[in-house]
C-alpha cells in the first residue's frame, strides 16, 4: 500500500461521498488515512434548489451545514470545485435571498449548467407537481439518487424512481391508498427498499392502513393494532391512547406504525 501513489488515492477519495471519507476501511493506512482526513476537513455538501412561486422561477446553491451560506448558481459555479459536492436536489415553493427569479426558460438554462454537479446525489425532495410544465426539469428530477422524497398526490414521478432509480434505497412520502400504490410494491420489495409514509394524525387516515397490515395478517382484527374510535368527536371510552405503535414482522418485511394524537403518524415498511 505504500508504493500506491499520492495522486491515485486524492483521485479515489474525490470519488467518495462525505460519510465514507471516515470509513475504517481507509483510516487503517497512513497514506490512506492523511489524504482522506484532508478531504473530509476540506468537503463542503451543498444542495440545488428549483423554485416555482407564482409563476416565477428561479435557482440557489445552499450549503448543507451552513444554512445561512447560500449562492446564485453562477456566483457558486466561480468556486473552486475540487472539494464541494451537491449532495441533495429540491424542488420548491419558497424563495431565498440568494435564489435569482426569472421565466421558466432562464431556469431551465440555469439549471442545464448544474448537471456536471448532480453526479452523486444522496437526496431528491419534490414538494411541488413535476409535471405540467415542471415536466422540463425531467433532466433534474429523473436523476439517480439514494432517497426519494414525494409529496404530492400524483405518483408517476414516485413509479418512475421506483422502477428506474438503480440507486434508490429509501422513499418518504404523504400516505398514499394502498390500492393507488400496491403495483409498485411488488417492485420495492424487489430491490428491498425502505417506504416511509408520513401524515397527520387522524383515524380516518390511519384507518385506511389496514390494507397495508391484513396484506400479511390475513385475517388480524384491526383493534388488535390501533384502538377503534368510531367517531372523532365523540368522547371514547377507553380514551385513545396519546400515542402508540403497531408493528409487524417476518422473513420478508418488516412494518411499523406509529402515532401521536396531537402529533403525525408514520407507516414504514421495509423489505429484505
Amino acid at each position: 500500500m505504500d508504493d500506491v501513489p499520492f495522486l491515485f488515492v486524492d483521485a479515489v477519495l474525490h470519488c467518495l461521498n462525505s460519510e465514507s471519507l471516515s470509513a475504517p476501511r481507509l483510516l487503517a493506512d497512513p497514506l490512506w488515512s492523511s489524504v482522506a482526513d484532508e478531504h473530509h476537513r476540506k468537503r463542503e455538501d451543498y444542495d440545488f434548489r428549483l423554485s416555482n412561486f407564482l409563476g416565477m422561477h428561479g435557482c440557489s446553491v445552499h450549503n448543507i451545514s451552513d444554512h445561512r451560506e447560500c449562492f446564485e448558481p453562477e456566483q457558486w459555479l466561480r468556486n473552486d470545485m475540487t472539494y464541494v459536492r451537491i449532495r441533495r436536489l429540491l424542488f420548491t415553493s419558497l424563495t431565498t435571498p440568494a435564489t435569482s427569479s426569472g421565466t421558466l426558460t432562464t431556469a431551465e438554462q440555469c439549471s442545464l449548467q448544474m448537471v456536471p454537479y448532480l453526479n452523486d446525489l444522496e437526496d431528491i425532495i419534490s414538494e411541488i407537481y413535476l409535471g405540467g410544465e415542471n415536466e422540463r426539469f425531467e433532466f433534474l428530477w429523473k436523476r439517480p439518487c439514494h432517497t426519494f422524497c414525494y409529496s404530492q398526490e400524483d405518483i408517476s414521478a414516485l413509479g418512475w424512481h421506483i422502477e428506474n432509480n438503480e440507486k434508490l434505497k429509501c422513499v418518504n412520502t404523504s400516505l398514499y391508498s394502498y390500492y393507488e400504490v400496491r403495483h409498485l410494491l411488488p417492485l420495492c420489495a424487489e430491490k428491498r427498499l425502505t417506504w416511509t409514509m408520513r401524515f397527520p394524525h387522524s383515524f380516518h387516515r390511519d384507518i385506511a392502513l389496514l390494507p397495508y397490515f391484513v396484506e400479511r395478517l390475513r385475517n388480524a382484527q384491526w383493534d388488535e393494532i390501533y384502538p377503534t374510535v368510531t367517531n372523532d368527536i365523540t368522547y371514547v371510552v377507553p380514551a385513545q391512547p396519546e400515542k402508540g405503535s403497531a408493528f409487524y414482522e417476518d422473513e420478508h418485511v418488516r412494518k411499523e406504525f406509529l402515532w401521536e394524537s396531537y402529533g403525525g403518524s408514520s407507516l414504514t415498511i421495509t423489505w429484505k
